[in-house]
């Protein structure tokens, strides 16, 4: 049986409606909603179907042909940089349209870059006077410090079947047959897989050659102008002439005024682009849900 109250209540609603139904303004407004989503419509057709090749991308699609090629495009060229230009646009904008750009890494990663590049670089430092250049070089001296060199030249005793004790015996006896006057004499000892004269190379080059080991520690060691050893290398034992070394230093800021000029921008420059990123970065709300705190 149904409820009278629940009756009434429909039936004041019908009429409620009614009277909203015979509202010029309620027509009003709904043909508005209508017109505007039909506009709505209308538009995101029309933006994506609706192509405008202005002078100006003419321009640049040259432009970009020329660096390229070294010469601006001929007529029948730009014709087809154009149609292949019109080609891509509009394979882009119905692959957007289709939301095709989603969850892509590679489409992500370059709208990433391009947005860096944007907000990258809008705020170039001044140009450092000679104070802002010499409290720089004062605060980094060990990125200006010149590293010891050393040339030398190097005789190489292989372990063979007896092992070390007779490798480093054949690199003594080498060692008493060897006059002041030679200065280098790789047919006393063994065939070494690399070079056996290095020149001007400093301790981070020796070392890769040879390892932390007592040869590349005598390199930078031993007696120059004579034949020293036998010294331990990651490939067996070593006899080394060395012929000159230079020891190490620290330039004048004179010497080299342009570099630290040029650090010194870089890095003001690294931090204006770090300070931009991070006014970017206030504008966003992070909310995880893995337990840890944003970073």
């Amino acid at each position: 049986m149904a409820d009278p109250g629940q009756g009434g209540i429909l039936a004041r609603s019908r009429k409620v409606l009614a009277n909203l139904a015979r509202e010029p303004l309620v027509h009003f407004c709904l043909l508005g909603v209508i017109l505007f989503a039909f506009g709505r419509w209308r538009d995101e057709r029309t933006n994506l179907y609706r192509i405008e090749l202005t002078r100006a991308h003419v321009a640049q699609i040259a432009r970009k042909y020329a660096l390229q090629y070294g010469a601006p495009p001929d007529g029948p060229t730009l014709e087809g940089l154009i149609r292949d230009d019109l080609h891509d646009e509009m394979l882009y904008r119905l692959g957007v349209a289709q939301k095709l750009d989603r969850d892509d890494e590679i489409v992500r990663r370059r709208v990433v870059q391009k947005e860096q590049f944007l907000i990258q670089n809008l705020h170039p430092p001044a140009e450092p006077d000679d104070a802002r250049q010499r409290a720089w070089y004062d605060a980094h001296p060990g990125a200006y410090a010149s590293p010891p060199r050393a040339t030398f030249s190097h005789i190489f005793f292989a372990i063979g079947p007896g092992g070390d004790v007779q490798a480093e015996a054949r690199a003594r006896s080498a060692l008493a047959t060897l006059s002041p006057a030679v200065t280098r004499a790789p047919e006393r000892g063994d065939l070494f897989p690399d070079l056996y004269d290095y020149s001007a190379y400093e301790p981070e080059q020796v070392t890769r050659l040879f390892g932390h080991t007592p040869f590349a520690e005598a390199v930078f060691a031993a007696p120059v102008g004579r034949w020293s050893g036998p010294f331990r290398s990651a490939y067996g034992w070593h006899l080394v002439f060395i012929d000159a070394r230079a020891s190490g230093g620290q330039p004048s800021l004179a010497a080299i005024r342009d570099q630290v000029r040029t650090d010194y921008l870089r890095a003001a420059q690294d931090e204006a682009n770090a300070a931009a990123f991070a006014a970017l970065a206030r504008r966003f709300t992070v909310i995880r849900d893995d337990g840890a705190a944003p970073r």
